[in-house]
């Protein structure tokens, strides 16, 4: 009786496993039933390429595009300790805010994928906020922030041994930490200079893959200049005892010249190879660019004026050409991190200083005596840069260089980051500038706390000061208090 039952259930099992498609998922089979096996290896196609073929009609561009959206919400609130100086149109009060919303997103295929990312943002400045992204888009002249910045727009590319893109995207060089000399392709808004946001630049650029090496090539079409903050602006700083105009934060003296910007032209183009690679422990980088230099120049040129046979001088912010050479270096050893990079600018017909900028640094992590006294972690970066001028500006008709626009000219800069546990960290951050008749400070101490994954606040202080000639002397008066809130998805 036993041996009928047995037989009935493996007849009935064989009925239903012979069902088309009754089984379809079914990996295993009994090895004896080659009948069975026939069947099917005709009615069920392979598993894995039918899951595979599934999951890409299912994310489709517009399903990526979903997929991919990602974004930022920050709250911000700023209280100064001081008013501002006192001129002609300036923005009196010392309470200001604003929000900023942050995205980004892409899609496409397999080897290729178009990405876009950007943010809107406003706020309670006065003369600061301009209209969209959607004027003078290619070269943006306008100083003053926009409401709604589409920074990146690009192409991507990738192969086995290279990528390339093409569209409006960061481009970054160096290898320094906290002062990189050779990171100068960077246009940023800067209407508040300690919270900048990256413009990028227009660019066709491929990198290739060589063995250890990585080797890129990148053509910059349109020089992108720096948002600067208002002529009324507290950024501009204080008035010197015998100035006649204004002191300008970005140097000449004088924040009421004309712009003479590189137009979208081929003797404006901006071209860069750079070459990186790890050795033994040792990450190095060369790079060399031809091109507008970020940073301007002052001509002088006298004009007919109303009355016949008189003329005036006028000054005009330009910016030359300009070569860079650089080269850098990072390693690391037990707890400790070394690394250090130069600069050669070389200015055509001497329209600006000739000059070698380098940095040298480290960083030190402390973590077992940091967890003796409670703590997770310390980190603690110090760097010197310094700044050595091989020829002076010595062009007819112009009358100032870059110098003062250039940071990190006899610099001591630090950074000390302490991770009290996963939700509670301080930062402590300083630029001390050593030259002489303008050394100034700067320092930042700022508290984070984690809510939870994705929503975090911080709550800084910062502190300038230093001699009438420097630049954060020129901000003694900006002290503040800086409140944010941030979430992220």
């Amino acid at each position: 009786m036993m041996n009928l039952r047995i037989l009935a259930f493996l007849f009935a099992a064989t009925l239903c496993l012979t069902v088309p498609g009754a089984w379809a998922q079914q990996d295993a089979k009994p090895p004896e039933m080659d009948l069975l096996k026939e069947m099917e290896s005709i009615s069920e196609p392979p598993p894995v390429v039918e899951a595979k073929a599934a999951e890409e009609k299912e994310d489709g561009y517009l399903t990526k595009l979903v997929k991919n959206f990602h974004g930022s919400l920050r709250l911000r609130g700023m209280q100064y300790t001081q008013n501002p100086p006192e001129r002609e149109g300036a923005d009196e009060r010392n309470r200001f805010g604003n929000v900023l919303a942050k995205f980004s997103d892409k899609t496409g295929g397999k080897n290729w994928d178009i990405n876009l990312g950007g943010w809107v943002e406003y706020g309670n400045e006065e003369n600061t906020y301009s209209g969209t992204f959607a004027h003078e888009y290619l070269q943006d002249t306008d100083r003053r922030r926009r409401i709604l910045e589409l920074n990146e727009l690009y192409l991507n590319i990738t192969g086995e041994k290279f990528n390339a893109v093409v569209g409006r995207k960061t481009i970054t060089s160096g290898i320094s930490t906290l002062f990189i000399p050779s990171d100068r392709m960077r246009p940023q808004d800067v209407n508040d200079p300690l919270d900048p946001k990256d413009l990028n630049l227009w660019q066709a650029r491929g990198d290739y893959y060589l063995g250890d090496w990585t080797l890129t090539a990148a053509f910059l079409p349109v020089y992108q200049e720096n948002k600067v903050p208002s002529e009324t602006s507290r950024w501009m700083g204080e008035r010197k005892q015998g100035d006649t105009v204004e002191a300008d934060m970005y140097d000449a003296g004088n924040a009421n010249m004309e712009n003479d910007r590189p137009r979208v032209s081929d003797t404006n183009f901006g071209y860069l190879l750079r070459a990186k690679t790890t050795f033994k422990g040792w990450d190095f980088f060369l790079s060399y660019y031809h091109g507008p230099n970020p940073y301007y120049v002052v001509r002088e040129e006298r004009r007919p004026t109303a009355v016949p046979g008189v003329t005036q001088p006028v000054r005009i912010k330009e910016v030359v050409k300009v070569d860079y050479y650089a080269a850098g270096f990072s390693t690391t050893y037990e707890k400790w991190e070394f690394h250090g990079e130069a600069l050669y600018n070389y200015s055509y017909g001497y329209k600006d200083d000739n000059y070698l900028s380098y940095v040298l640094g480290f960083t030190y992590t402390i973590d077992d005596w940091a967890k003796k006294v409670g703590l997770e972690k310390i980190d603690v970066t110090a760097e010197y840069a310094n700044e050595v001028i091989t020829n002076f500006q010595n062009a007819e008709n112009y009358v100032s260089s870059s110098k003062k626009s250039r940071l990190g000219r006899n610099d001591f800069l630090s950074r000390v980051n302490v991770e009290y546990n996963d939700k509670i960290s301080f930062q402590f951050l300083c630029n001390f500038t050593l030259t002489t008749g303008e050394k100034g400070r700067y320092q930042k101490l700022m508290a984070k706390y984690k809510f939870r994954d994705g929503l975090i606040s911080r709550l800084a202080l910062e502190l300038f000061g230093g001699q009438s000639d420097s630049l954060y002397g020129r901000w003694s008066r900006n002290d503040r208090v800086i409140l944010e809130v941030e979430y992220s998805f």
